[in-house]
């Protein structure tokens, strides 16, 4: 969702071939609703949520967004997005679950 929503927002607002600085604070804004909205529809904590949202962010979806020749298919963003989900919540996961083993 993060990776979409990101580059939907970043089409959407670049109509004008610009991405201004106001523009791009808008579409930093993405992964945090994304992170409520998931966290509020599998009663997740956003805690743990938005750090993994803005980490995929910007480790697959900000280079590939902006190194891009413009004509990737959307479908590549949302691969990238759950590449990067995985990765990246992978040490949460573990975290999670040496804490159920210790106690």
């Amino acid at each position: 969702m993060t990776g979409l929503t990101f580059v939907l927002t970043e089409k959407a607002l670049t109509q004008d071939q610009v991405f201004d600085l106001w523009e791009f604070g808008i579409a930093a804004t993405i992964p945090t609703l994304t992170a409520l909205l998931i966290a509020r529809a599998t009663k997740s904590r956003a805690a743990i949520l938005l750090p993994i949202a803005y980490l995929t962010l910007f480790l697959p979806i900000l280079g590939a967004a902006f190194g891009a020749s413009g004509a990737e298919p959307l479908w590549l963003y949302g691969l990238l997005g759950l590449a990067g989900g995985l990765f990246w919540s992978t040490p949460f996961a573990l975290w999670q679950l040496r804490a159920r083993f210790i106690h």
